[in-house]
């Protein structure tokens, strides 16, 4: 009898074992499938302060809690609200299925469903709220597959995350948030007794337009589960009283950059931006486009990184997300523009770094370049022009950067060359120029090449880095960045370019630099202080002109007012100061021909000389005194310049040898019949030791022309020839006309 009943109780226990296996192993493709199902992510700033909570396709939010982070009261209170023997069963409770029924015969409709906690998971797992007999039976058989499936704390967890409470809130944290503006663990009993009530029926418990019902069936729940005796009215105090307004901060900045850190089951990141400095840059891009009015200037992007980590602290994308009349959704931190002059700092830092064949650098400080009408390239010239059409003639490397002339930048590219360029803005992270840089040719001088203002604002922080980039590679000197700060800082020597009313005179240590594109389609200004880095671009997403000029002062007030607010009132300690370069020393030079300076020279300044070139430094040569007066004479390629705008020049015409200027040796000219008769090709020659000059056209004798040599040839179709003899010297160019 014994061993019957032992095998009688081994086959029971088998089966029980069985069918628990296969409840394990049945397929619930819904619950996969609702496993994954997403989350909204909560966006704090660094401070802590709520930025963003994220909707999900259909608008409502989702924030997601573990299970110890969920209040042990509001276990308890749900529980008690819909399943005191919840941690009693396996999926369904038949004394509960029972008393509904009885309930439901009795009043002749459906008044209780004895559903489980499990059970309505099941429902909400399918979606399917048919109160039908096959429904139930249903409910009840998933019911019994979660429970082999998972924990009573995971159930419940996937429980509480899942209700849906109306007022597009899923879940109870967001419930929190919808109604109490407030995070769970911040909730009073009587409160969480509100939450328990409304998944019932979202809309006839609503708390805002239904709060009679709802604190009727909260005070009962609350009574019933602490033994208190409420009345109704005495409840309503508990009930919310407006729904929270969720913030909508930095959306540019988490839809592109925060939103690419979020996994799918993502509950909450912080974030480097700082919400307090984000809304004062935002009023100052409302208030300087306030000032633009006028201007055609519709939106503004601003950028703001700490120079130390490169941590994003300000992110605007544009002046009004929600403003659909001028594309506010565009993030114009990422959109590619041409950012003008404002990449010349670059360009000048790689020539700083260029050494001639014998090792000795190509450009310095002092160095002079030629701010004159220049023709670059061959078949297809380039020819640069100031933005205020005028030229400066000679003019020191630092001027030319600080006052952002074009013909130096332009000068200093052609002789650097473009691939070289290139190579250096692909290792900044203009990863833009990769696409079409080439194209830009020598306008890359002048920032023709579109890039965007956050590839703009990671390579500028490089110059008070030690030109070092954030990934510890060394992409300039040390000494080389620290050129560029102090030029850029320079307010004297922007004043060839900008005068001396200038707004971005800071009263701490910064560096500046504007841009606007060829088309007046973009203005854009940087700016950097030993800690942050500051970009601002101003214009219209449409593509559509600005009125203004060059270096528009709009953005550079953006960013001062900005750099202002973090800079200003703090100590000016040595780390706020732009380092000295190391290799260099500040020697006394002639301010106008860059060198060093003689007892002749009128006018003198400071300028810091490489350590390698000082012992070959030459004494200034331009400024001499014959007869107890002094002379200034002017290297020959001068002369052309001097002619048209200061004739009263000396030039030094046999400081070099002779050559033809322009044109360029096979040029290609094209012969039109309109206006014949006044086209001419233009012949400029400098050099020579005699101040007459004969040319032959063709092999054959054309004219004699004297100091300053300069002529005209035919322009006849045909392959043609150029010969120019000054005593015993000789030049030649051969051309094309079509």
């Amino acid at each position: 009898m014994k061993k019957r009943s032992r095998i009688i109780l081994i086959c029971i226990l088998g089966v029980l074992i069985a069918a628990h296996l296969g409840l394990f192993l049945f397929p619930f493709k819904e619950l996969k499938e609702f496993k994954n199902s997403p989350y909204s992510t909560v966006y704090y700033d660094c401070n802590g302060q709520l930025l963003q909570i994220s909707s999900l396709e259909d608008g409502s939010r989702r924030e997601k809690l573990e299970w110890k982070e969920l209040p042990k009261e509001l276990k308890r209170i749900f529980i008690q609200a819909e399943d005191k023997r919840f941690y009693f069963h396996n999926g369904s409770d038949l004394p509960a299925l029972v008393n509904a029924l009885f309930q439901n015969l009795k009043h002749k409709k459906v008044v209780r469903g004895g559903s489980t906690i499990t059970m309505q998971l099941v429902k909400i797992i399918c979606g399917d709220k048919d109160l039908t007999v096959k429904r139930k039976l249903h409910d009840i058989f998933y019911a019994h597959v979660i429970e082999t499936k998972f924990s009573k704390k995971k159930i419940l967890e996937l429980y509480l995350n899942s209700l849906y409470f109306g007022q597009g809130a899923t879940g109870c944290a967001s419930a929190a948030r919808t109604f109490y503006g407030c995070s769970l663990d911040e909730l009073s009993k009587e409160q969480l007794c509100c939450l328990a009530v409304i998944p019932r029926n979202p809309t006839l418990y609503n708390p805002f337009t239904n709060r009679h019902n709802c604190a009727e069936r909260a005070c009962a729940l609350y009574n019933r589960i602490y033994h208190k005796a409420l009345t109704v009215n005495e409840f309503e105090q508990f009930l919310p009283e407006r729904a929270f307004s969720y913030p909508f901060e930095a959306p540019h900045y988490i839809r592109d950059v925060a939103a690419k850190e979020a996994s799918a089951d993502s509950k909450s990141l912080t974030l480097s931006i700082n919400l307090e400095l984000q809304n004062y840059a935002e009023r100052i891009v409302r208030d300087a486009l306030e000032q633009a009015q006028g201007s055609r200037i519709s939106n503004a992007s601003l950028l703001l990184i700490d120079n130390k980590t490169g941590k994003v602290l300000s992110w605007i994308g544009s002046a009004d997300f929600f403003d659909e009349l001028h594309n506010g959704q565009i993030d114009g931190v990422l959109v590619k523009n041409q950012p003008g002059s404002s990449m010349k700092p670059f360009l000048y830092a790689l020539a700083l770094e260029t050494k001639t064949e014998d090792g000795k650098p190509l450009y310095e400080p002092s160095s002079i370049i030629a701010d004159i009408p220049q023709e670059f390239g061959d078949q297809k010239l380039y020819i640069p022009s100031n933005f205020n059409n005028r030229y400066n003639g000679p003019v020191r490397f630092r001027i030319a950067l600080a006052s952002s002339l074009n013909v130096p930048a332009v000068s200093i590219l052609n002789t650097i060359g473009v691939n070289n360029y290139l190579e250096k803005l692909y290792s900044l992270g203009f990863d833009s120029l990769k696409h079409g840089g080439e194209l830009a040719d020598l306008g890359l001088a002048l920032g023709a090449g579109e890039v965007t203002l956050k590839e703009l604002v990671t390579a500028f922080a490089i110059f008070a880095r030690d030109g070092k980039d954030f990934y510890g590679n060394q992409i300039y000197q040390e000494d080389t960045a620290r050129i560029i700060a102090s030029i850029l800082s320079d307010k004297g020597a922007r004043a060839l370019g900008f005068g001396y009313s200038q707004t971005f005179e800071t009263n701490y240590p910064s560096i500046f630099k504007t841009g606007t594109s060829n088309q007046y389609q973009d203005i854009v200004a940087l700016g950097s202080t030993m800690d942050y880095t500051i970009g601002v671009w101003m214009g219209n997403f449409s593509g559509e002109t600005v009125v203004g000029k060059t270096g528009s002062s709009l953005p550079a007030w953006i960013a001062k007012k900005v750099l202002d607010y973090l800079e200003e009132g703090k100590p000016l300690t040595s780390e706020r100061q732009f380092p000295e370069p190391q290799n260099y020393v500040r020697q006394k030079i002639c301010s106008l021909s860059g060198l060093l300076a003689g007892p002749d020279c009128p006018a003198s300044v400071y300028e810091y000389i490489s350590k390698d070139s000082l012992t070959t430094k030459e004494n200034c040569s331009w400024h001499q005194k014959k007869n107890g007066e002094l002379l200034t004479l002017y290297p020959p390629e001068y002369q052309q310049w001097a002619r048209k705008t200061r004739p009263e020049l000396q030039i030094k015409y046999s400081d070099s040898p002779l050559y033809i200027k322009t044109p360029k040796d096979n040029s290609l000219f094209y012969y039109s019949q309109l206006q014949k008769e006044m086209q001419a090709i233009t012949v400029e020659v400098f050099g020579g030791t005699e101040d007459s000059l004969y040319v032959y056209y063709d092999n054959e004798a054309f004219t004699q022309v004297f100091r300053p040599f300069c002529f005209t040839l035919p322009v006849e179709r045909g392959n043609h020839s150029c010969t120019v003899i000054c005593g015993y010297e000789s030049d030649e160019i051969n051309f094309t006309v079509k």
